[in-house]
Parts: C-alpha cells; structure tokens; sequence
C-alpha cells in the first residue's frame, strides 16, 4: 500500500474514531487493530492538519542594516534571507508559505 493510500485510510479511521464517542482502545479493538496504532495516526494527521500561523508583518525603514532577517516558524524550520533582499520579495515569499 502507498503512503498516500495508508494516510487516506488512516485518515478516515481516526475521523470514524472521533465521531464514535469511544476511547480509542475500545474503537481499536472493535475494529481490529492495534490501539497504538491508531494513537500514532491520530497524532499525526493532527499536526499534518494544522497549519503554520503566520502574524501579520509590517517593515519599516531603519537606521540601521541587520546582516540577515531569519524566518522561523512554529515547528522548528527557519530561513535565513540576506538583510538587501527587495522587501517585495520578502513580502511575496511570506505570502507563498502562508
């Protein structure tokens, strides 16, 4: 089976949990599978589904140049740009990630 197709299944079989009303020991059980994995899958597709959060932004000239502007996010990647990008650029990368 494709990682692809075992998310998908996963997927339903967590939503199919969720609305149940059971513990996820008893659902598992009831339905023949492994309570950890379901535990793993629940937890996973939580943190695929939630999506980065971004603040609003606004940049104002200063006095001084910063050496580089780092972008990180909640989940720990960050991206270092040089401080002489366009700020258009910058504005348009932010956009893109959001």
């Amino acid at each position: 089976m494709a990682n692809i197709e075992r998310e998908a299944l996963w997927k339903e079989r967590v939503a199919q949990w969720r609305v149940s009303g059971q513990s996820q020991r008893a659902f598992a059980v009831n339905q023949g599978y492994a309570q950890r994995q379901l535990n793993y899958w629940a937890r996973r597709l939580t943190v695929v589904d939630a999506a980065p959060a971004f603040l609003p932004l606004s940049i104002q000239s200063a006095a001084t140049v910063a050496p580089a502007i780092s972008l990180r996010s909640p989940s720990g990647w960050t991206v270092t740009l040089p401080a002489a990008l366009p700020t258009n650029w910058v504005v348009e990368l932010l956009r893109a990630l959001a």
